[in-house]
């Protein structure tokens, strides 16, 4: 060895033992939910369901991590292992609205008006922001034959989210079946302008059309509708 290093420990570059059990941590069960939400936002519920499974093994009653579980699984339609874990979530705290409205939109989608409205509206009570709420209890209400209620509701939802077709074309079939056709025109519009490929808005107001006498105009939404349908088979 050289003079230069003479009496000198030899030095030992040993790793720091904070550093390497960081780099063997496990991840918290807080991020794998926030992992998750990321995957949901960008709709991937299979990686979102991956991340809730393994914090559901560290916390299995959390709520969050339930309702948020329940959210995945109804993303990728098992409605059934969806509702165990909304019903679940609601069991353990009854205080997250979208826990309440994600199984109010399941309900909606299995034609259960009913507990679907009263669902949406303990969502609502929870948090009246929710834009979805207003529309799944305004398509409920519709379906349930209270057009008034229905078209109040689904102005809500268009209060607070004026582009969204869906609340239009919903909006607009509450006003047509209360034999408001012009009013209900005006919605077909809109959900067609922001939806162009939107059949069954075409269709309603065809029906819209035809209820004013307007024969050509009924036809000519009818043969557009029926020519998308064709594309589609």
């Amino acid at each position: 060895m050289g003079a230069a290093f003479a009496g000198r420990p030899l030095l030992c570059f040993r790793p720091n033992p904070m550093q390497r059990a960081d780099r063997n941590r496990f991840p918290s069960a807080s991020e794998h939910v926030r992992n998750a939400e990321t995957h949901l936002a960008n709709d991937d519920p299979r990686a979102a369901l991956a991340d809730l499974d393994l914090a559901f093994l560290a916390t299995p009653d959390d709520p969050v991590v339930r309702w948020l579980r329940g959210r995945s699984l109804s993303m990728l339609g098992r409605a059934e292992a969806a509702l165990a874990e909304l019903d679940a979530a609601i069991a353990l705290t009854p205080n997250i609205a979208e826990a309440w409205l994600d199984r109010s939109v399941i309900h909606l989608d299995r034609s259960d008006w009913p507990t679907a409205e009263t669902d949406a509206s303990q969502a609502l009570a929870l948090d009246d922001a929710l834009t979805r709420a207003w529309r799944t209890r305004g398509i409920a209400r519709y379906k349930l034959g209270s057009l008034i209620d229905a078209a109040a509701d689904l102005n809500r939802a268009l209060d607070q989210e004026p582009n969204d077709p869906v609340s239009h074309y919903w909006h607009g079939m509450a006003r047509r079946d209360a034999g408001h056709d012009r009013a209900a025109i005006i919605d077909f519009d809109a959900a067609i302008r922001l939806n162009d490929r939107y059949t069954e808005a075409y269709v309603a107001r065809g029906k819209a059309h035809s209820n004013l006498g307007d024969t050509a105009a009924a036809r000519s939404d009818w043969a557009i509708a029926a020519q998308m349908l064709h594309q589609s088979h």
